[in-house]
């Protein structure tokens, strides 16, 4: 330990000056430190309420979100838990447990500066955290959020739900360059494309904005009027395609999704359209701080009824809470859960071959905010209530 120590003291020393900003010029850090003190504050009365001393965090999207995004525990794109864990103590303690291959880079490239002390192994050693864990803290009570021996496996979600200020300013930028890089690629690609070179457009175009895609779904053409999800098969482009990305950066997920079709968009693709859109802006304006998921489930049956499609809201879900999962929670009649204030969610609603999908945040006034959308799309104006809400519409080329 005490060599890694000095070679990751030495390596700081070296490095010192020499990466870039972690969040681009989005927030300062000490606006990232303040965020990281309050995520400290939730986890400690979660503990306390727990009555537990510590909570080992090992997810990638809850190491993440605890270091306000700046630290990136992956190593395998496709896994929910990363080779290092975060370590948070109910006494303000915080410690980075995994193998000292892993720490090297994580306390020299993403730690440094921070209160967080390391507690390395070998890599020949296997898995040795319950045994390191329970002699370094003898006598706590510790849990954890993925499966490591016999500690006790708590869902620790809801304290993602609420976004602190800065979490806003961040989302707001991956938002926003998700939508761009779906706007892009509708732009960019042409009658005769696969299913398969427009999602490497799509991973292109999201990747050179810094966002790591987490969903590529592209529908063309038939597929659109008889599925659901569009993995791409190998399929050709001939009119109408469909662009639906999650992407991540700092741990936040954006959600968005777009049309496009070459030539005049037919009445009846139009309408349907329009139907999706009626939905989704009802449940965007019904999306306020205290309103009930399971009631917005139930009204929303009550509206693919208005839209004649009284069965539609069978065919798939219509979205939930969005934040650091590409879903936080999916609306039925059954959700326990409340819309907060400061909450991100992602409604998509399905009629016929079309659907309405943007990512919005819920402001504690009730405001909410559309932050996928661009002005340069088309928009579909819905009137609900008093406010006119601009959803997406189909973009004709």
């Amino acid at each position: 330990m005490k060599r890694f120590l000095l070679i990751a003291f030495l390596l700081a020393q070296s490095l010192a000056g020499s990466t870039q900003d972690p969040f681009d010029g989005v927030i300062s850090r000490a606006e990232a430190l303040d965020e990281m003190a309050v995520k400290r504050q939730r986890v400690a009365l979660f503990l306390t309420d727990k009555n537990l001393d510590g909570l080992l965090l090992s997810r990638v999207v809850n190491v993440a979100w605890a270091t306000a995004g700046l630290v990136d525990s992956h190593i395998l794109l496709t896994a929910e838990t990363g080779p290092a864990a975060l370590l948070l103590l109910r006494d303000g303690r915080a410690f980075v447990v995994g193998p000292n291959t892993e720490l090297a880079h994580l306390t020299v490239e993403q730690l440094t500066g921070l209160d967080v002390k390391p507690l390395g192994y070998d890599w020949f050693e296997g898995d040795p955290r319950p045994e390191l864990l329970a002699k370094n803290f003898p006598n706590q009570k510790l849990a954890t959020d993925a499966p490591l021996g016999t500690l006790p496996v708590l869902d620790v979600a809801s304290l993602r739900y609420s976004l602190t200020p800065s979490e806003l300013k961040k989302y707001r930028w991956v938002c926003r360059q998700s939508a761009e890089a779906v706007a892009a690629v509708c732009r960019k690609l042409k009658p005769g494309e696969t299913d398969r070179q427009i999602e490497a457009l799509t991973s292109d175009e999201l990747l050179r904005r810094g966002l790591r895609p987490t969903v590529i779904l592209i529908g063309l053409d038939e597929r659109l009027h008889h599925f659901f999800h569009y993995p791409p098969v190998g399929k050709i482009l001939k009119k109408h395609a469909f662009v639906n990305v999650c992407a991540r950066r700092w741990g936040l997920v954006s959600s968005v999704g777009r049309y496009v079709h070459f030539g005049p968009v037919p009445a009846d693709l139009r309408e349907e359209m329009i139907k999706s859109a009626e939905i989704s802006a009802r449940l965007e304006a019904a999306s306020q701080p205290g309103a009930r998921a399971a009631d917005l489930a139930r009204q929303a049956k009550s509206w693919y009824a208005e839209q004649g499609q009284p069965e539609g809201w069978k065919a798939i879900h219509f979205g939930g809470g969005i934040g650091y999962a590409e879903r936080e929670w999916v609306a039925t009649e059954s959700s326990p859960e409340v819309i907060g204030p400061n909450q991100a969610l992602a409604w998509n609603p399905f009629t016929r071959a079309a659907l309405s999908f943007d990512t919005i945040f819920v402001h504690p006034d009730g405001r909410t905010e559309k932050l996928t959308e661009l002005s340069t799309w088309p928009a579909i104006p819905i009137r609900v209530g008093d406010r006119v809400y601009r959803m997406p519409g189909i973009l004709s080329r």
